[in-house]
């Protein structure tokens, strides 16, 4: 018997769902159709489960209860041509805390091994043959790796029509476009530069820096900004991708960490 390709507890939730016991937690409360990462929900607790019980309507059918599943999370972006799986770009995710699990940025990062490896499993077993592709995969302690969702088409929040190219040098839509017209393409990396994607997830109004003026000193290659008066609590990606995005270029990912906190640093919170 083949074994299912997601190692963790998933059970859809209705009116006749007992709620979960002490053991079961934490636990990662979902829809069951949607994108976005809206109302995706990491519940530490029974107390916590209630609340969002209520706010979300967890008994209306349309929510899945799966096990939290602990290690680095990482997103991929990759193209499966004839069948055969090519890794472009993995991305370390920068998380906001529990409940909501946001990436707030992305750093670029070497290909690891261990996920492409189960990534070529995946694709082989859902058989996909043409088509872009991104990933969301935990790396756990033990070097195992969990699929959270994959998905055949590119990625969004400025992952491919900027970062990816940027961070490697493959344009995917690009690229893409040559397959289906017969034309030469190639997705494979021509580098892989120390760059990551930082987006603005203040939960308060902001006054942006002129970009102009830090660039250099921030490592900032690209850049958009959106209006930053009027901000919440990032709680998906809807909630966050009109803010905008800035593109670090440094020597490593160390550095380019600092100077994103250095960019971070440059925004003027607005008195309420």
């Amino acid at each position: 018997m083949r074994t299912n390709l997601r190692d963790a507890e998933c059970y859809p939730m209705s009116k006749a769902s007992d709620s979960p016991s002490d053991a079961d937690f934490p636990l990662v409360i979902k829809p069951r159709y949607g994108s976005g990462s809206k109302n995706v929900t990491v519940v530490l607790n029974a107390s916590e489960y209630e609340k969002y019980a209520t706010r979300l309507n967890l008994k209306s059918g349309e929510f899945l209860r799966e096990s939290f599943v602990e290690g680095k999370e990482y997103g991929i972006n990759a193209a499966v041509i004839e069948g055969e799986y090519i890794h472009v770009l993995a991305r370390k995710k920068l998380l906001t805390p529990p409940p909501y699990r946001q990436s707030v940025g992305y750093v670029a990062t070497p290909e690891i091994a261990a996920i492409s490896e189960r990534l070529k499993e995946v694709v082989k077993r859902l058989k996909l043959k043409n088509c872009l592709m991104h990933a969301d995969v935990i790396l756990r302690e033990n070097g195992k790796p969990f699929v959270i969702e994959l998905a055949p088409r590119p990625s969004g929040h400025y992952l491919t029509s900027d970062f990816v190219e940027i961070a490697t040098g493959v344009n995917l839509t690009r690229e893409w476009l040559n397959f289906v017209l017969n034309k030469p393409f190639s997705f494979e990396p021509k580098f892989l530069k120390s760059a990551m994607i930082k987006y603005f997830d203040f939960d308060y109004g902001v006054v942006p820096p002129n970009f102009s003026e830090i660039k250099d000193e921030c490592g900032i290659v690209k850049f958009k900004c959106g209006d930053l008066k009027n901000l919440g609590e990032v709680k998906d990606g809807a909630s966050l991708i009109s803010r905008g995005y800035a593109i670090i270029i440094a020597e490593s990912e160390e550095e380019c960490l600092e100077k994103a906190g250095a960019l971070m640093s440059k925004f003027t919170r607005i008195k309420e």
